[in-house]
């Protein structure tokens, strides 16, 4: 089993342990449906995915203001991711995770996004800023 630690800066804090779901392309979480946490931005490499109990990795938000009521609307149907990692948060996916009590952290090092992968297991602590992640196999 390979353990990874990352550190970054605390957006908005919680403690929670998951799957990781990661893309490298920003997105528009007001394009996220709300009572499934499905992805319907079109041509996104997410497209058809559910966001829903995952560890959410993606460099930034992209889209309207909508999109942090959008985060609140998942957060209320059990239908958020239980954390989120952005290479370089938003206004709009910090307001959002500040409303949906969504824990949020960004600047992690090493990259995220090179260093983590769809399926991994990941405890996040976010008031210190630590990510735990633990790979199994050869990955």
């Amino acid at each position: 089993m390979t353990t990874l630690v990352f550190q970054g800066d605390c957006l908005v804090e919680g403690r929670v342990s998951g799957t990781a779901l990661v893309t490298d392309t920003d997105l528009a979480l007001s394009l996220v449906d709300a009572a499934t946490g499905i992805v319907r931005q079109p041509g996104h490499p997410l497209f058809g995915t559910s966001v829903a109990g995952r560890v959410l990795i993606f460099p930034s938000g992209s889209g309207s203001s909508s999109g942090s009521y959008r985060l609140l609307h998942l957060a209320e149907r059990k239908t958020a991711p239980i954390a989120i990692i952005n290479v370089q948060a938003d206004a709009v996916v910090t307001a959002g995770a500040v409303l949906g009590h969504v824990p949020l952290l960004h600047k992690l090092a090493p990259d995220p996004i090179r260093n983590i992968k769809s399926g991994d297991a990941v405890d996040v602590n976010a008031t210190p800023g630590v990510v735990v992640v633990r790979r199994s196999g050869d990955a």
